[in-house]
This record gives C-alpha cells, structure tokens and sequence, in this order.
C-alpha cells in the first residue's frame, strides 16, 4: 500500500469541505434602501398619473375650464419633472454603488 504524504491528505479534506460551503453575499443595504426609495418614487409618480388621467378626461368632455386646466397642467408637469429627476438622481447613486 502505497503512503500518502499529509499535505496532500489536509488538501484532499480541504478541497471536499471547500465544495460544500456555499457562498451567499452580505446583502447591500444601502442598495436596498436606494431600491425602496425608487420605488416608492414611481409609485407617487403612478398615482399622480392616473390622477392626471382624469383630470384630461374631464378637460375632454368640458367639465374642467381653461384655467383649471393649465392651473392643473402646471402642478402636476411640476411634480413629474422633480420626482423623475429623484428617481434618475437614485438611479444614479445604485449605479455608482454597483447595485445592478
């Protein structure tokens, strides 16, 4: 019988142990909470939307007058131009933090 010299025996146990060992990565929280963040950004961005929708409905069928019209125009072209320069600007930051 042949012997075995043993490094090579600590190697060989290594080795096998090494297989079984699974890795799975801490989870990143700051992108996480940049996710949370880019989420809860579009779904307000989603909701004015379909808040909006209604107000062009009306606008259409004439229950809305001019003014309330561009007075409502205006508020909400506001809000969706800072919340989608929020959501690009977080989009951002998980890019820059190799979130994706």
């Amino acid at each position: 019988m042949k012997n075995f010299c043993p490094e090579f025996i600590i190697l060989l146990t290594i080795s096998l142990f090494a297989g079984c060992v699974s890795y799975e990565p801490e989870e990143n929280t700051e992108c996480l909470y940049i996710f949370d963040r880019i989420i809860n950004i579009q779904d307000v961005r989603e909701a004015s939307r379909k808040d909006f929708d209604i107000t062009v409905q009306y606008k259409k069928q004439g229950k809305v007058s001019d003014a309330v019209w561009h007075q409502e125009y205006h508020r909400w072209t506001e809000q969706e131009n800072k919340l989608a320069t929020s959501a690009n600007t977080l989009y951002e930051q998980a890019r820059a933090n190799s979130c994706f």
